[in-house]
């Protein structure tokens, strides 16, 4: 009767750590991240950029569009909340018209605890946005959505 209760216990264990290979074995589900995508029309030209999740706004670069403009897209990463998931701070967009000297900024927005979304609109987190640089009145007009993206 002792034999029959240790073969049984090592099938047991012979079974929970074949579940447990199997499950390592198995991948985790990717967490989906926000990402930026944006859009920009100027001198009949499209571009699009897409920026990520960033912890430290100061290392962000501004991208050229066309000649005259510069963009820059700061996704901001908030803490994690109590049950573990990370949200997002804010979202600063920024842009600039390049001068001769230097870049001059033109707008600045912000959005405050943007939500992304799975299949958002091209333009749901802005709206489409017109600009006109302060010299010549060329015409930028960009729209972003933020988009929640698996990995």
């Amino acid at each position: 009767m002792a034999l029959h209760h240790i073969d049984k216990n090592r099938s047991m264990a012979l079974q929970a750590a074949m579940l447990t290979l199997a499950l390592l074995a198995c991948p985790l589900p990717a967490l989906a991240a926000p990402q930026l995508k944006c859009s920009f029309d100027v001198n009949s030209e499209t571009h699009t950029k897409t920026f990520g999740v960033v912890n430290d706004p100061y290392t962000t670069k501004a991208v050229p569009i066309g000649n005259r403009f510069r963009f820059k897209a700061i996704v901001l990463a908030a803490g994690p909340d109590a049950g573990g998931a990370s949200s997002l701070e804010s979202i600063n967009l920024y842009v600039y018209y390049n001068t001769r000297r230097q870049p001059m900024i033109m707008q600045h927005t912000r959005f405050l605890q943007p939500v992304a979304q799975t299949a958002p609109q091209p333009d749901a987190l802005t709206g489409r946005v017109s600009l006109y640089s302060p010299l010549l009145g060329k015409e930028l007009q960009y729209q972003c959505a933020l988009a929640e993206v698996a990995p």
